[in-house]
């Protein structure tokens, strides 16, 4: 295996070893963190009766049929969560998880925006942690690497 870390640049070089064996767990570990943060939150929609406080959103957005709108959310939280954990049609899922950050960041969250107020900070960041698995796919350990192709 190729040396994925040049050793001369550490301040421990004998840990080099170690971060050439752990570098390619860093996708699984990411796609797998933001899938199992977005997993519950998808299950209170689905399962629960969170569907109803989110179809609020949809409401003030002038969407029409808010509750379905908020069943497919936590269909695409609970489902696509899982998806993600099992490297599943990774991108598309990131994808799909990016758009939604963004709108909860700036159609919901916005318009009484401070940093650290509302939690927007959580959903810009798990955004980025979207966009990133988008541009880097799924990683090593990804049912998507069966597939012959992925998207």
């Amino acid at each position: 295996m190729a040396n994925l870390v040049d050793r001369k640049r550490l301040y421990v070089p004998a840990a080099g070893g170690l971060y050439d064996v752990l570098a390619p767990l860093a996708p699984t570990l990411v796609r797998v963190t933001l899938g199992a943060i977005l997993i519950p939150h998808g299950f209170g929609k689905v399962f629960g009766n969170d569907a109803v406080h989110a179809a609020n959103n949809f409401v003030k957005f002038g969407w029409s049929f808010p509750l379905a709108w908020a069943y497919f959310i936590g269909c695409l939280e609970f489902f696509g969560g899982i998806a993600l954990v099992l490297g599943l049609f990774t991108r598309a899922i990131a994808l799909a998880f990016a758009i939604e950050m963004g709108v909860i960041a700036f159609a919901v969250l916005w318009p009484n925006w401070e940093w650290a107020h509302h939690g927007m900070e959580y959903a810009v960041f798990m955004g980025l942690i979207a966009i990133s698995i988008l541009w880097r796919g799924s990683g090593p350990y990804a049912l998507d690497n069966l597939m012959a192709k992925e998207f």
